[in-house]
Protein backbone atom coordinates (compact mmCIF):
# COMPACT_ATOMS: atom_id res chain seq x y z
CA UNK A 1 0.00 0.00 0.00
CA UNK A 2 1.16 3.54 -0.60
CA UNK A 3 -0.35 7.34 0.35
CA UNK A 4 0.91 10.11 -1.52
CA UNK A 5 2.52 12.84 -0.02
CA UNK A 6 3.88 17.00 -0.97
CA UNK A 7 7.57 17.07 -1.05
CA UNK A 8 9.42 20.45 -1.05
CA UNK A 9 13.41 19.46 -2.02
CA UNK A 10 16.51 20.95 -0.61
CA UNK A 11 17.29 22.73 -3.86
CA UNK A 12 16.71 26.41 -3.18
CA UNK A 13 16.81 27.25 -6.72
CA UNK A 14 13.58 25.16 -6.95
CA UNK A 15 11.65 26.45 -4.56
CA UNK A 16 8.78 23.80 -5.52
CA UNK A 17 6.70 21.28 -4.84
CA UNK A 18 6.20 17.57 -6.15
CA UNK A 19 4.12 14.87 -5.46
CA UNK A 20 6.01 11.03 -4.66
CA UNK A 21 4.31 8.17 -3.39
CA UNK A 22 5.40 6.75 0.04
CA UNK A 23 5.07 2.89 0.48
CA UNK A 24 4.22 0.88 3.67
CA UNK A 25 7.73 -1.27 3.39
CA UNK A 26 9.71 2.87 2.96
CA UNK A 27 7.71 3.99 6.14
CA UNK A 28 8.60 0.15 8.31
CA UNK A 29 11.80 0.88 7.43
CA UNK A 30 12.46 3.70 9.79
CA UNK A 31 9.70 2.70 12.08
CA UNK A 32 10.46 5.65 15.01
CA UNK A 33 9.86 8.62 12.57
CA UNK A 34 6.70 9.64 12.78
CA UNK A 35 4.95 10.94 9.22
CA UNK A 36 4.01 14.14 9.20
CA UNK A 37 4.60 17.65 7.98
CA UNK A 38 8.05 18.39 8.23
CA UNK A 39 9.99 15.17 8.39
CA UNK A 40 12.29 14.45 6.25
CA UNK A 41 12.59 11.84 3.21
CA UNK A 42 14.89 10.85 0.37
CA UNK A 43 13.74 11.40 -3.12
CA UNK A 44 14.93 11.38 -6.83
CA UNK A 45 14.91 14.70 -8.34
CA UNK A 46 16.38 15.06 -12.14
CA UNK A 47 18.55 12.07 -11.79
CA UNK A 48 19.86 12.89 -8.27
CA UNK A 49 19.11 11.77 -4.98
CA UNK A 50 18.54 14.54 -2.37
CA UNK A 51 16.67 14.71 1.12
CA UNK A 52 13.11 17.16 1.56
CA UNK A 53 10.82 17.99 3.50
CA UNK A 54 6.81 16.69 3.60
CA UNK A 55 4.44 19.59 3.36
CA UNK A 56 1.15 17.53 3.12
CA UNK A 57 -0.31 14.31 3.72
CA UNK A 58 -2.73 12.43 1.85
CA UNK A 59 -2.66 14.46 -1.25
CA UNK A 60 -5.14 13.50 -3.85
CA UNK A 61 -3.22 11.93 -7.13
CA UNK A 62 -3.15 13.70 -10.18
CA UNK A 63 -4.86 12.40 -13.00
CA UNK A 64 -2.63 10.56 -16.09
CA UNK A 65 1.06 11.30 -13.93
CA UNK A 66 3.17 8.59 -12.73
CA UNK A 67 4.85 8.85 -9.59
CA UNK A 68 8.30 8.40 -8.17
CA UNK A 69 8.82 6.56 -4.93
CA UNK A 70 10.20 8.13 -1.84
CA UNK A 71 13.17 6.49 -1.26
CA UNK A 72 14.02 6.53 2.55
CA UNK A 73 12.64 8.09 5.94
CA UNK A 74 15.10 9.86 7.16
CA UNK A 75 14.73 11.94 10.08
CA UNK A 76 12.51 13.84 12.38
CA UNK A 77 12.10 17.24 10.44
CA UNK A 78 10.79 21.03 11.97
CA UNK A 79 7.49 20.65 13.14
CA UNK A 80 4.24 21.49 10.58
CA UNK A 81 4.38 25.21 12.24
CA UNK A 82 7.62 26.45 11.49
CA UNK A 83 6.95 24.38 7.90
CA UNK A 84 4.12 27.10 7.33
CA UNK A 85 6.13 29.90 9.09
CA UNK A 86 9.03 29.55 6.52
CA UNK A 87 6.18 30.30 3.79
CA UNK A 88 5.23 33.63 6.03
CA UNK A 89 9.38 34.41 6.17
CA UNK A 90 10.12 33.55 2.48
CA UNK A 91 7.09 36.40 1.80
CA UNK A 92 8.55 38.69 4.39
CA UNK A 93 12.32 39.15 2.98
CA UNK A 94 12.09 37.12 -0.06
CA UNK A 95 13.61 34.19 -0.13
CA UNK A 96 13.52 30.75 -0.69
CA UNK A 97 11.55 28.34 1.67
CA UNK A 98 14.31 25.97 1.74
CA UNK A 99 16.74 28.75 3.37
CA UNK A 100 14.51 29.08 6.65
CA UNK A 101 13.91 25.32 6.61
CA UNK A 102 17.59 24.50 6.77
CA UNK A 103 17.62 26.64 9.84
CA UNK A 104 14.87 25.13 11.43
CA UNK A 105 16.35 21.29 11.11
CA UNK A 106 18.98 19.55 12.89
CA UNK A 107 21.99 18.48 11.29
CA UNK A 108 21.98 15.56 12.70
CA UNK A 109 19.61 12.34 12.03
CA UNK A 110 16.70 12.78 14.87
CA UNK A 111 15.14 9.72 14.89
CA UNK A 112 12.54 10.26 17.75
CA UNK A 113 11.53 12.76 20.35
CA UNK A 114 11.09 12.10 23.80
CA UNK A 115 8.28 15.26 24.82
CA UNK A 116 9.51 17.29 28.06
CA UNK A 117 8.32 15.94 31.91
CA UNK A 118 6.65 18.64 33.04
CA UNK A 119 6.41 22.45 33.03
CA UNK A 120 9.77 24.02 34.94
CA UNK A 121 9.42 25.29 37.83
CA UNK A 122 12.29 27.95 38.66
CA UNK A 123 13.68 28.32 42.41
CA UNK A 124 14.12 31.86 41.98
CA UNK A 125 12.12 34.44 42.03
CA UNK A 126 12.64 37.25 38.83
CA UNK A 127 12.65 41.19 39.83
CA UNK A 128 9.45 43.01 39.67
CA UNK A 129 10.40 44.73 36.21
CA UNK A 130 10.61 41.43 34.89
CA UNK A 131 7.67 40.12 36.41
CA UNK A 132 6.03 43.69 35.03
CA UNK A 133 7.57 42.83 31.48
CA UNK A 134 5.16 39.69 31.06
CA UNK A 135 2.33 40.39 32.81
CA UNK A 136 1.42 42.91 29.40
CA UNK A 137 1.61 40.28 27.63
CA UNK A 138 4.09 42.21 24.84
CA UNK A 139 6.63 44.83 26.01
CA UNK A 140 9.72 46.19 25.27
CA UNK A 141 11.98 46.60 28.82
CA UNK A 142 15.51 48.91 28.64
CA UNK A 143 17.47 47.55 31.52
CA UNK A 144 20.95 49.07 31.76
CA UNK A 145 24.47 47.09 30.69
CA UNK A 146 24.77 46.00 33.81
CA UNK A 147 21.68 44.07 34.64
CA UNK A 148 21.80 40.23 34.48
CA UNK A 149 20.23 38.53 31.94
CA UNK A 150 19.08 35.79 34.20
CA UNK A 151 16.14 37.16 35.91
CA UNK A 152 13.93 38.12 32.78
CA UNK A 153 14.98 34.34 31.66
CA UNK A 154 13.55 32.99 34.71
CA UNK A 155 10.61 35.08 33.84
CA UNK A 156 9.69 33.46 31.10
CA UNK A 157 10.60 30.54 32.08
CA UNK A 158 8.00 30.58 34.75
CA UNK A 159 5.27 31.31 31.94
CA UNK A 160 5.62 27.32 30.71
CA UNK A 161 7.11 26.26 27.09
CA UNK A 162 9.55 29.49 26.44
CA UNK A 163 12.44 30.24 23.86
CA UNK A 164 14.84 32.48 25.25
CA UNK A 165 17.12 34.40 21.98
CA UNK A 166 20.73 35.76 23.17
CA UNK A 167 23.71 37.07 20.33
CA UNK A 168 26.08 35.04 21.63
CA UNK A 169 26.89 31.43 21.55
CA UNK A 170 28.70 31.91 24.68
CA UNK A 171 26.27 33.82 26.74
CA UNK A 172 23.93 31.54 25.36
CA UNK A 173 26.00 28.83 27.15
CA UNK A 174 26.31 30.80 30.20
CA UNK A 175 22.73 31.53 30.88
CA UNK A 176 21.74 27.92 30.20
CA UNK A 177 23.92 26.66 32.80
CA UNK A 178 22.68 29.05 35.36
CA UNK A 179 19.09 28.08 34.32
CA UNK A 180 19.71 24.55 34.82
CA UNK A 181 20.95 25.23 38.40
CA UNK A 182 18.07 26.91 39.42
CA UNK A 183 16.22 23.86 38.31
CA UNK A 184 14.87 24.76 34.94
CA UNK A 185 14.72 22.09 32.26
CA UNK A 186 16.49 23.67 29.56
CA UNK A 187 17.51 22.60 26.00
CA UNK A 188 20.99 24.74 23.99
CA UNK A 189 20.11 25.08 20.84
CA UNK A 190 20.89 23.62 18.02
CA UNK A 191 22.95 21.00 20.80
CA UNK A 192 19.73 19.86 22.23
CA UNK A 193 17.59 19.95 19.60
CA UNK A 194 15.43 16.49 19.99
CA UNK A 195 14.95 17.86 23.76
CA UNK A 196 13.82 21.33 22.35
CA UNK A 197 11.21 19.78 20.25
CA UNK A 198 10.34 17.84 23.35
CA UNK A 199 9.22 21.13 24.70
CA UNK A 200 11.69 22.13 26.68
CA UNK A 201 12.82 25.90 27.71
CA UNK A 202 14.98 26.44 24.54
CA UNK A 203 17.83 29.17 24.58
CA UNK A 204 20.44 30.11 21.70
CA UNK A 205 21.20 32.31 19.39
CA UNK A 206 19.78 34.02 16.10
CA UNK A 207 19.17 30.24 14.80
CA UNK A 208 17.21 29.36 17.65
CA UNK A 209 14.27 31.54 16.14
CA UNK A 210 13.37 28.55 14.04
CA UNK A 211 13.90 25.55 17.03
CA UNK A 212 10.84 22.90 17.14
CA UNK A 213 9.63 23.61 20.37
CA UNK A 214 5.82 24.28 19.53
CA UNK A 215 2.99 25.90 21.58
CA UNK A 216 5.13 28.71 23.26
CA UNK A 217 3.59 30.57 26.30
CA UNK A 218 6.57 32.92 26.33
CA UNK A 219 9.19 34.07 24.11
CA UNK A 220 12.23 36.65 25.15
CA UNK A 221 14.91 38.85 23.17
CA UNK A 222 17.93 39.99 25.22
CA UNK A 223 20.02 42.30 23.55
CA UNK A 224 17.49 43.24 20.84
CA UNK A 225 19.64 45.79 19.72
CA UNK A 226 22.72 43.48 18.49
CA UNK A 227 23.01 43.08 14.53
CA UNK A 228 23.76 39.74 14.85
CA UNK A 229 20.20 38.94 15.17
CA UNK A 230 19.81 39.83 11.24
CA UNK A 231 21.41 37.68 8.43
CA UNK A 232 23.79 39.84 6.42
CA UNK A 233 23.02 37.03 3.63
CA UNK A 234 20.30 36.97 1.47
CA UNK A 235 17.31 36.74 2.71
CA UNK A 236 18.14 39.22 5.33
CA UNK A 237 15.36 37.85 7.99
CA UNK A 238 15.66 39.03 11.69
CA UNK A 239 15.29 36.74 14.63
CA UNK A 240 13.06 39.53 16.70
CA UNK A 241 10.67 39.39 13.83
CA UNK A 242 10.23 35.68 13.58
CA UNK A 243 10.34 34.65 17.04
CA UNK A 244 7.53 37.88 17.71
CA UNK A 245 5.23 35.98 14.36
CA UNK A 246 5.66 32.97 16.61
CA UNK A 247 4.76 34.22 19.47
CA UNK A 248 1.20 35.87 17.90
CA UNK A 249 0.16 32.94 16.79
CA UNK A 250 1.01 30.58 19.33
CA UNK A 251 -0.57 33.87 21.71
CA UNK A 252 2.68 33.46 23.86
CA UNK A 253 3.74 36.66 25.99
CA UNK A 254 6.71 38.72 24.59
CA UNK A 255 9.49 40.79 25.90
CA UNK A 256 11.88 42.36 23.92
CA UNK A 257 15.21 43.15 26.26
CA UNK A 258 17.91 45.94 25.34
CA UNK A 259 19.96 48.69 26.72
CA UNK A 260 19.22 50.73 24.18
CA UNK A 261 16.17 49.09 21.69
CA UNK A 262 16.28 49.40 18.26
CA UNK A 263 13.98 51.54 16.60
CA UNK A 264 12.18 48.80 15.27
CA UNK A 265 11.37 47.75 18.71
CA UNK A 266 10.52 50.93 19.94
CA UNK A 267 7.87 51.75 17.83
CA UNK A 268 6.49 48.29 17.29
CA UNK A 269 3.10 49.38 19.32
CA UNK A 270 4.44 47.52 22.86
CA UNK A 271 4.68 49.16 25.90
CA UNK A 272 7.92 50.56 26.70
CA UNK A 273 9.12 49.80 30.45
CA UNK A 274 12.26 50.93 32.29
CA UNK A 275 13.88 50.73 35.75
CA UNK A 276 14.06 53.97 38.05
CA UNK A 277 16.60 56.33 36.87
CA UNK A 278 18.67 56.15 39.76
CA UNK A 279 18.66 52.31 39.16
CA UNK A 280 19.34 52.71 35.16
CA UNK A 281 22.25 55.79 35.55
CA UNK A 282 23.72 53.01 38.07
CA UNK A 283 23.92 50.33 35.61
CA UNK A 284 26.20 52.08 33.32
CA UNK A 285 30.14 52.81 33.80
CA UNK A 286 31.60 56.01 33.91
CA UNK A 287 32.37 57.42 30.08
CA UNK A 288 34.79 59.93 29.78
CA UNK A 289 35.18 61.74 26.73
CA UNK A 290 38.96 62.67 25.43
CA UNK A 291 38.30 65.25 22.66
CA UNK A 292 41.45 64.77 20.44
CA UNK A 293 40.79 68.22 19.01
CA UNK A 294 42.64 69.37 22.47
CA UNK A 295 45.83 67.32 22.01
CA UNK A 296 48.57 68.49 20.81
CA UNK A 297 49.53 67.64 16.91
CA UNK A 298 52.24 64.43 16.94
CA UNK A 299 52.81 61.43 15.39
CA UNK A 300 51.53 59.30 17.78
CA UNK A 301 48.28 61.49 18.64
CA UNK A 302 46.68 57.80 18.49
CA UNK A 303 47.57 58.10 22.16
CA UNK A 304 45.89 60.97 23.72
CA UNK A 305 47.62 62.39 27.62
CA UNK A 306 44.13 60.78 29.21
CA UNK A 307 44.76 57.42 27.63
CA UNK A 308 48.68 57.74 28.42
CA UNK A 309 48.28 58.17 32.44
CA UNK A 310 45.53 55.47 32.25
CA UNK A 311 48.09 52.98 30.77
CA UNK A 312 50.25 53.81 33.25
CA UNK A 313 48.39 52.97 36.37
CA UNK A 314 48.29 49.33 35.52
CA UNK A 315 45.17 48.32 35.25
CA UNK A 316 43.33 46.11 32.77
CA UNK A 317 43.12 47.75 29.67
CA UNK A 318 41.21 47.15 26.77
CA UNK A 319 42.38 48.82 23.53
CA UNK A 320 39.84 48.84 20.86
CA UNK A 321 40.39 49.97 16.99
CA UNK A 322 37.55 50.37 14.35
CA UNK A 323 36.34 47.17 12.57
CA UNK A 324 39.30 47.62 9.30
CA UNK A 325 41.89 48.47 11.03
CA UNK A 326 42.46 51.73 9.42
CA UNK A 327 40.42 54.54 8.61
CA UNK A 328 40.40 57.14 5.68
CA UNK A 329 39.29 60.69 6.64
CA UNK A 330 41.54 63.92 7.44
CA UNK A 331 41.61 66.30 10.42
CA UNK A 332 43.17 69.35 10.74
CA UNK A 333 46.67 69.88 11.58
CA UNK A 334 46.43 73.40 12.96
CA UNK A 335 43.07 72.89 15.05
CA UNK A 336 42.48 69.13 15.41
CA UNK A 337 39.23 69.57 13.39
CA UNK A 338 37.79 66.74 11.17
CA UNK A 339 37.04 67.95 7.59
CA UNK A 340 33.40 67.65 7.16
CA UNK A 341 31.35 68.14 4.15
CA UNK A 342 29.67 71.73 4.39
CA UNK A 343 26.47 70.44 2.47
CA UNK A 344 25.55 67.29 4.42
CA UNK A 345 28.55 67.12 6.72
CA UNK A 346 29.94 64.03 6.16
CA UNK A 347 33.63 63.59 6.91
CA UNK A 348 35.81 64.07 4.29
CA UNK A 349 39.44 62.28 2.57
CA UNK A 350 42.73 63.80 1.69
CA UNK A 351 42.96 63.55 -2.82
CA UNK A 352 45.96 66.24 -2.99
CA UNK A 353 44.71 68.92 -2.17
CA UNK A 354 40.81 68.34 -2.37
CA UNK A 355 38.85 67.37 0.39
CA UNK A 356 36.68 64.42 -1.26
CA UNK A 357 34.09 61.78 -0.10
CA UNK A 358 34.57 58.39 -1.21
CA UNK A 359 31.32 57.46 -2.06
CA UNK A 360 29.50 60.72 -2.89
CA UNK A 361 32.00 62.33 -5.16
CA UNK A 362 31.52 65.53 -2.49
CA UNK A 363 34.74 67.40 -2.33
CA UNK A 364 36.22 70.91 -1.71
CA UNK A 365 39.38 72.58 -0.98
CA UNK A 366 41.45 71.45 1.49
CA UNK A 367 41.04 74.44 3.63
CA UNK A 368 40.06 73.64 7.38
CA UNK A 369 36.69 75.41 7.88
CA UNK A 370 37.51 76.45 11.40
CA UNK A 371 41.05 78.11 11.31
CA UNK A 372 41.70 78.51 7.41
CA UNK A 373 44.74 76.12 8.07
CA UNK A 374 45.37 74.09 4.70
CA UNK A 375 47.66 71.09 6.66
CA UNK A 376 45.68 68.40 6.93
CA UNK A 377 46.75 64.86 8.47
CA UNK A 378 45.62 61.47 7.74
CA UNK A 379 43.76 59.22 10.61
CA UNK A 380 45.33 55.82 9.58
CA UNK A 381 45.21 53.30 12.51
CA UNK A 382 46.60 49.65 12.22
CA UNK A 383 45.79 47.28 14.59
CA UNK A 384 49.51 45.96 14.62
CA UNK A 385 51.04 49.25 14.17
CA UNK A 386 49.58 50.46 17.50
CA UNK A 387 50.16 47.13 19.32
CA UNK A 388 53.98 48.12 18.55
CA UNK A 389 53.52 51.57 19.82
CA UNK A 390 51.35 50.21 23.03
CA UNK A 391 53.99 47.97 24.23
CA UNK A 392 56.93 50.25 24.32
CA UNK A 393 54.83 53.36 25.59
CA UNK A 394 53.32 51.16 28.44
CA UNK A 395 56.63 49.23 28.96
CA UNK A 396 54.30 46.56 29.29
CA UNK A 397 53.65 43.20 26.87
CA UNK A 398 50.12 43.90 24.68
CA UNK A 399 48.32 41.17 23.26
CA UNK A 400 46.79 41.93 19.79
CA UNK A 401 43.49 40.11 19.33
CA UNK A 402 41.21 39.92 15.60
CA UNK A 403 38.39 37.84 14.36
CA UNK A 404 41.32 35.25 13.47
CA UNK A 405 42.60 35.12 17.12
CA UNK A 406 42.60 31.74 19.10
CA UNK A 407 43.61 31.30 22.78
CA UNK A 408 44.49 34.46 25.07
CA UNK A 409 46.92 34.19 27.16
CA UNK A 410 45.99 34.07 30.76
CA UNK A 411 48.25 36.92 31.86
CA UNK A 412 47.34 39.23 29.84
CA UNK A 413 46.19 42.71 30.89
CA UNK A 414 46.56 44.66 28.11
CA UNK A 415 44.72 44.36 24.99
CA UNK A 416 44.51 45.86 21.46
CA UNK A 417 42.15 44.67 18.67
CA UNK A 418 39.39 45.06 16.52
CA UNK A 419 35.65 45.00 17.58
CA UNK A 420 36.42 40.99 18.30
CA UNK A 421 38.38 41.63 21.55
CA UNK A 422 35.02 42.81 23.19
CA UNK A 423 33.84 39.43 22.25
CA UNK A 424 36.91 37.37 23.21
CA UNK A 425 38.10 39.30 26.97
CA UNK A 426 35.80 38.55 29.70
CA UNK A 427 36.17 41.31 31.92
CA UNK A 428 38.87 44.69 32.37
CA UNK A 429 38.86 47.55 34.26
CA UNK A 430 38.91 49.88 31.43
CA UNK A 431 38.08 50.02 27.39
CA UNK A 432 39.52 52.61 25.28
CA UNK A 433 38.09 53.80 21.98
CA UNK A 434 40.99 54.89 20.23
CA UNK A 435 39.38 56.56 17.34
CA UNK A 436 35.39 56.05 17.58
CA UNK A 437 34.58 58.27 15.10
CA UNK A 438 35.05 55.57 12.29
CA UNK A 439 31.91 54.06 14.20
CA UNK A 440 29.90 57.19 14.68
CA UNK A 441 30.67 58.72 11.41
CA UNK A 442 30.31 55.52 9.06
CA UNK A 443 28.31 55.85 5.54
CA UNK A 444 25.50 53.24 6.94
CA UNK A 445 21.93 54.29 8.21
CA UNK A 446 22.45 52.24 11.36
CA UNK A 447 25.30 54.12 11.93
CA UNK A 448 24.92 55.44 15.40
CA UNK A 449 22.98 52.10 16.65
CA UNK A 450 26.36 50.33 15.45
CA UNK A 451 28.53 52.64 17.75
CA UNK A 452 25.62 52.59 20.94
CA UNK A 453 25.88 49.15 20.50
CA UNK A 454 30.03 49.09 20.66
CA UNK A 455 29.80 50.81 23.89
CA UNK A 456 27.08 48.53 25.18
CA UNK A 457 29.33 45.69 24.71
CA UNK A 458 32.65 47.53 26.35
CA UNK A 459 30.20 48.61 30.00
CA UNK A 460 29.35 44.79 30.36
CA UNK A 461 33.22 44.06 30.29
CA UNK A 462 34.25 46.93 32.84
CA UNK A 463 30.89 46.66 34.67
CA UNK A 464 29.06 49.01 36.47
CA UNK A 465 30.41 52.63 37.75
CA UNK A 466 30.03 51.76 41.38
CA UNK A 467 32.47 49.32 40.60
CA UNK A 468 34.77 51.51 38.78
CA UNK A 469 33.86 51.00 35.75
CA UNK A 470 35.64 53.01 32.96
CA UNK A 471 35.10 53.36 29.42
CA UNK A 472 37.28 56.12 27.60
CA UNK A 473 36.42 56.99 23.63
CA UNK A 474 38.88 59.84 21.65
CA UNK A 475 37.09 61.26 19.03
CA UNK A 476 36.49 64.55 17.27
CA UNK A 477 33.05 65.13 18.02
CA UNK A 478 32.33 64.58 21.63
CA UNK A 479 29.08 66.36 20.97
CA UNK A 480 27.73 63.59 18.96
CA UNK A 481 23.99 62.44 20.09
CA UNK A 482 25.22 59.05 20.96
CA UNK A 483 28.28 59.95 22.98
CA UNK A 484 25.97 62.25 25.01
CA UNK A 485 23.78 59.20 25.38
CA UNK A 486 26.41 56.78 26.93
CA UNK A 487 27.78 59.85 29.41
CA UNK A 488 24.36 61.20 30.48
CA UNK A 489 23.37 57.01 30.71
CA UNK A 490 20.14 58.07 29.24
CA UNK A 491 19.36 55.97 25.77
CA UNK A 492 16.37 57.33 25.15
CA UNK A 493 17.80 60.58 24.32
CA UNK A 494 19.71 58.91 21.03
CA UNK A 495 16.53 56.94 20.09
CA UNK A 496 14.71 60.02 19.67
CA UNK A 497 17.29 61.96 17.95
CA UNK A 498 17.70 58.89 15.64
CA UNK A 499 14.05 58.71 15.50
CA UNK A 500 13.70 62.01 13.91
CA UNK A 501 16.40 61.99 11.39
CA UNK A 502 14.84 58.60 10.42
CA UNK A 503 11.63 60.17 9.30
CA UNK A 504 13.41 63.14 7.77
CA UNK A 505 15.29 61.01 5.39
CA UNK A 506 12.70 58.43 5.15
CA UNK A 507 14.99 55.80 6.25
CA UNK A 508 13.99 52.41 8.29
CA UNK A 509 11.73 52.14 10.44
CA UNK A 510 9.94 55.33 9.23
CA UNK A 511 9.86 54.02 5.38
CA UNK A 512 11.33 50.41 3.88
CA UNK A 513 14.09 49.48 1.80
CA UNK A 514 15.42 47.13 -0.64
CA UNK A 515 18.91 46.85 -1.99
CA UNK A 516 18.89 44.57 -5.37
CA UNK A 517 21.92 43.49 -6.62
CA UNK A 518 23.99 41.54 -9.21
CA UNK A 519 24.67 40.65 -12.32
CA UNK A 520 20.65 40.32 -13.16
CA UNK A 521 19.91 43.81 -10.77
CA UNK A 522 19.52 46.10 -14.38
CA UNK A 523 17.26 43.62 -15.77
CA UNK A 524 15.06 42.69 -12.96
CA UNK A 525 14.43 46.38 -12.49
CA UNK A 526 13.51 46.70 -16.37
CA UNK A 527 10.59 44.40 -15.04
CA UNK A 528 10.11 45.85 -12.17
CA UNK A 529 9.11 49.08 -14.34
CA UNK A 530 8.03 52.13 -12.21
CA UNK A 531 4.91 51.57 -10.37
CA UNK A 532 3.32 54.24 -7.89
CA UNK A 533 4.88 54.35 -4.69
CA UNK A 534 7.97 53.01 -5.31
CA UNK A 535 11.35 55.09 -5.03
CA UNK A 536 13.71 53.29 -7.32
CA UNK A 537 17.33 54.76 -7.38
CA UNK A 538 20.42 53.56 -8.78
CA UNK A 539 22.87 52.95 -5.90
CA UNK A 540 26.32 52.22 -8.14
CA UNK A 541 27.20 49.82 -10.84
CA UNK A 542 24.64 46.55 -10.98
CA UNK A 543 22.90 47.74 -7.45
CA UNK A 544 19.50 49.26 -7.08
CA UNK A 545 17.89 50.77 -3.96
CA UNK A 546 14.13 50.64 -3.65
CA UNK A 547 12.19 53.00 -1.19
CA UNK A 548 8.63 52.56 0.02
CA UNK A 549 6.06 53.81 2.87
CA UNK A 550 4.70 50.39 3.30
CA UNK A 551 6.46 46.83 3.81
CA UNK A 552 3.93 44.65 2.28
CA UNK A 553 3.33 46.85 -1.09
CA UNK A 554 7.07 46.98 -1.36
CA UNK A 555 7.10 43.21 -0.93
CA UNK A 556 4.60 42.49 -3.45
CA UNK A 557 5.57 44.68 -6.14
CA UNK A 558 9.03 42.92 -6.10
CA UNK A 559 7.51 39.57 -5.60
CA UNK A 560 5.24 39.83 -8.67
CA UNK A 561 8.64 40.30 -10.72
CA UNK A 562 9.13 37.86 -13.24
CA UNK A 563 13.13 37.16 -11.78
CA UNK A 564 15.45 36.93 -14.69
CA UNK A 565 18.44 34.32 -14.69
CA UNK A 566 21.71 35.19 -13.14
CA UNK A 567 22.75 36.15 -9.85
CA UNK A 568 20.79 38.48 -8.13
CA UNK A 569 20.49 39.46 -4.77
CA UNK A 570 17.18 40.97 -3.15
CA UNK A 571 17.91 42.28 0.64
CA UNK A 572 14.77 43.64 2.55
CA UNK A 573 15.50 46.27 4.95
CA UNK A 574 19.43 45.16 5.10
CA UNK A 575 21.66 46.65 7.90
CA UNK A 576 24.77 47.90 6.37
CA UNK A 577 23.10 49.93 3.33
Amino acid sequence: MSRIVRVLPDEPAVDKEFDYLLSDAVVAASPDVPIRIGTLVRIDLRGRRVKGWITALDVLPPDGVTLSEVKKVSSVGPPADLVELATWASQQWLGSRVHFLRTATHTRIVSSVTPSAGRPIPATAPSNLATESFRRGGAVVRMPPASDDFSLAIAAASQGRALVLVPTLARAQRLALAMKRAGVDVALHPRDWGASAGGRTTIGTRSAAWAPITELDAVLVLDEQDQAYQSEAAPTWHARDVVLERAKRDGARWVIASPAPSLEALTCGAPLLTADRATERAGWPIVDLVDLRDEPPSAGSWCSQHLSRTLSTGRQVVCVLNRKGRARFAYCAQCGELARSEQTGKPLGLEGDRLVHPFDGDERPAVCSECSSTKFRRVKLGVTGVAQELERLSRRPVTEVTAATEALPNTADLYVGTEAVLHRVESADTVAFLDFDQELLAPRYRAGEEAMSLLIQAARLVGSRDKGGRVVVQTRIPQHPVLQAAVNADPGSLARTELEVRKQLRQPPEAHWAIISGASADQFIQRLGSPEGLEIRPANENRWRIRCDDRQELVDHLKNVDRPSGRLRIEINPLRA
